[in-house]
């Protein structure tokens, strides 16, 4: 049950990110509408909700609650990590160097 809340969580937080600009176009190659966009989060608020109710079945009314809260965090991370470090696109990764770089030479 803590995995199942675990994934939800990711879900949520990756359909955030989907329904942003810069990671909607990554993964969509298009612009999103409006309405694509709103759905989209609805949908991962929903993903969160629907996290704590196994969160709860396997910590209890104490501390189901507190492991909710934990994974959620621990998803957001988990998400994050994956758009901005595994699957961020080379190009990028490289201007963002070299801008630095001369920053500091200046």
């Amino acid at each position: 049950m803590t995995l199942l809340s675990l994934l939800l969580a990711a879900l949520g937080f990756a359909l955030f990110a989907s329904a942003t600009d810069l990671h909607g176009r990554r993964f969509v190659q298009a612009a999103l509408t409006p309405m694509k966009r709103r759905n989209r989060r609805i949908a991962a608020w929903i993903a969160l909700a629907a996290a704590l109710p196994p969160a709860i079945a396997s910590g209890g009314w104490i501390f189901g609650p507190v492991l909710w809260s934990g994974l959620v965090m621990l998803g957001a991370g988990l998400v994050f990590i994956l758009l901005n470090l595994v699957f961020a696109p080379s190009s990028n990764m490289r201007g963002a160097s070299r801008k630095s770089v001369e920053r500091t030479r200046s």
